[in-house]
């Protein structure tokens, strides 16, 4: 549903809110018709009765307070509809655009009210994956984003706030770093396609979902990620793609990672949270057995 619009009120908002919590705004009734057939499809009934689908953007907007604008990424379509949206929306309403490839400022920092504006980015399928990236415009206020950030807790997300707009944002970035190495080890016969899919889904993937990459390695050694940085970083700075000297494991990178994880984890409860790891990690791959097969004979 590249095309839809999200509009959404929080049952806890102000007296003039619709009876719906979200109303979810297509372009024409045959497209919205569409998004509701794939939301009874998706959703449980007890959740559909808190949306409500229209046509009409006017209708749609009223009493918003939050709006999430889903239009495809042209930039024309998405700042000629923020304009839209600023003009016939409340004046306390807040305007976020799903967008994966562009930057704020490109569409809505000209807009009055881009003090109410930001990106609030999801990973695709968004019902299911609970990521979002905030991003918000060189004119985004720190309200804005504290209210965006506290509706999408409220609604069970996980919320990362990008301190500084870049195209790709962090999921996107990572996600492309880790696919250029990927199609370079097929480009050069290091590996098969199926092989690095294995590779990820067996090794990298089960630990970066409950530790990610800089906790699995500071887990990874008893005097945490400096311990790591100092025995393996120079190995990994070798196999960056511009070689050892352009690699961040010879820059400041690590130690301010250092210095983060020692603020989230003593160094002296390294031990636990690794038995922890450990035990998410076998549970993890119980069910997964349970649910696909073993690995390598996953069933479709």
């Amino acid at each position: 549903m590249s095309s839809a619009r999200l509009h959404v009120t929080p049952s806890q908002a102000r007296e003039h809110q619709k009876m719906s919590d979200i109303t979810l705004h297509q372009r024409s009734p045959a497209s919205a018709a569409a998004a509701r057939a794939w939301l009874e499809r998706e959703l449980p009934a007890e959740a559909m009765r808190l949306i409500s689908v229209v046509s009409s953007l006017e209708e749609a907007l009223e009493g918003a307070d939050y709006v999430q604008e889903s239009a495809s990424e042209q930039l024309p379509l998405k700042r000629d509809l923020f304009v839209r949206l600023a003009e016939a929306a409340p004046a306390y309403c807040l305007f976020a655009s799903s967008t994966s490839a562009l930057l704020p400022d490109a569409i809505f920092g000209a807009l009055p009210a881009a003090n109410r504006c930001l990106i609030a980015h999801p990973a695709n399928p968004p019902h299911v994956l609970p990521i979002v990236e905030l991003v918000g415009g060189s004119a985004t206020s720190q309200t804005t984003l504290d209210r965006a950030a506290d509706l999408m807790a409220s609604l069970g997300q996980d919320v990362v706030r990008v301190k500084r707009a870049a195209p790709g944002f962090v999921l996107n970035r990572l996600q492309a770093a880790l696919v250029e190495e990927a199609l370079a080890l097929v480009a050069s016969g290091i590996a098969d396609p199926d092989d690095v899919d294995r590779t990820v889904r067996s090794g990298l993937g089960l630990r970066w979902a409950f530790a990610g990459p800089f906790e699995t390695m500071d887990l990874n050694a008893s005097g945490g990620f400096a311990a790591y940085a100092k025995t393996l970083g120079p190995a990994l700075a070798a196999s960056a793609p511009g070689g050892p000297e352009s690699s961040n494991w010879n820059g400041e990178a690590p130690s301010m990672v250092v210095n983060h994880r020692r603020k989230l984890l003593d160094i002296n409860e390294i031990p636990t949270r690794q038995q922890w790891l450990v035990g998410r990690l076998r549970a993890l791959r119980a069910l997964k057995e349970e649910k696909n097969g073993i690995p390598g004979q996953e069933t479709s």
